[in-house]
């Protein structure tokens, strides 16, 4: 009962505070849960005071054996249900935690990066349908901001300002954190902005930059335009559709999603980024574009 008291109002937040791969995630989590209490408690259900550690610690086993789960995924799963147990605290159900003393620790895989010459061979290639060449834009954008989809989704004209100097900055708020971000915009980013200026075809609306359209749609793009660069690579795999973020961090390239698109060793990491010479706080600038000017032109006429 507690947990779909929770799935409820998250739900009515997606696209507002919470984004709707987390929503997802939970709804997953849960699944799971009652999978495991009707497999192995045959019950649906329990009452929160007869909670002990030993449920979580049958619970983990469970998930790690018989099921045969990642385990991050298994860490994420438990630190679902210890938030849970604090929420029952907080509403008075119960006094002491059941699962307090309970710790796991995921297995973090070494982050992969693309290098300048595999972000070149995206930007150099020829696409057909104009669909495709538009998701590619999008996705660069991406790289070269460090939007999630969800931040892409929402940007319109009123996030881009210009200072004093002439600079163009990209302001405003994640969508799945709330926290707020501000990226100094590179000439391919600015570019890209206006190339879909004034075309309104599959924008959510006028006031929006890019027509980004559904998540599904664009992790199919990527796919074909991740085998297209390398006919070895395969597409994503199901499990990577919750996540697509692209954020910076410090010098070169690295993307959850696209890394296996080309062939790169896979890694279950949340976070994909394109490294910038020179971040501090939630600001971002890159001294060093890897894009000259003649390959610039020619993709943007593209």
């Amino acid at each position: 009962i507690l947990v779909r008291e929770q799935l409820e109002p998250y739900k009515k937040k997606i696209g507002i505070e919470k984004a709707e791969s987390t929503y997802c995630g939970l709804v997953a989590d849960y699944k799971s849960l009652l999978l495991f209490m009707k497999s192995k408690k045959n019950a649906e259900d329990i009452v929160i005071e007869e909670l002990e550690k030993s449920f979580i610690e049958d619970y983990y086993n469970w998930m790690l054996g018989t099921c045969a789960l990642a385990n991050s995924t298994v860490f994420g799963r438990v630190n679902t249900l210890k938030w849970l147990m604090y929420i029952a605290q907080e509403k008075g159900w119960i006094r002491v935690h059941p699962f307090a003393s309970f710790e796991c620790m995921p297995e973090y895989k070494r982050r992969s990066f693309l290098s300048e010459e595999e972000l070149q061979r995206i930007i150099r290639l020829e696409l057909r349908y104009k669909r495709q060449r538009a998701m590619r834009d999008m996705f660069l954008f991406m790289c070269f901001t460090g939007l999630a989809y969800a931040d892409l989704k929402a940007i319109t004209y009123d996030n881009i300002h210009t200072d004093s100097d002439g600079g163009t900055w990209l302001m405003g708020n994640r969508i799945k954190t709330g926290v707020a971000y501000v990226v100094k915009l590179l000439p391919i980013a600015i570019a890209l902005i206006e190339k879909y200026r004034g075309t309104d075809e599959k924008k959510d609306s006028p006031e929006c930059v890019f027509p980004v359209g559904e998540y599904n749609a664009m992790r199919l793009s990527l796919g074909i335009i991740g085998r297209k660069c390398n006919s070895g690579a395969r597409s994503p795999r199901t499990s990577d559709a919750t996540h697509l973020p692209f954020w910076p961090y410090s010098r070169g390239c690295c993307w959850k999603l696209f890394r296996k698109c080309l062939g790169i060793s896979p890694s279950h990491t949340s976070c994909a980024s394109i490294h910038l010479s020179g971040a501090g706080g939630a600001i971002f600038f890159w001294k060093s574009p890897i894009c000259t000017t003649s390959v610039l032109t020619s993709f943007l006429n593209s």
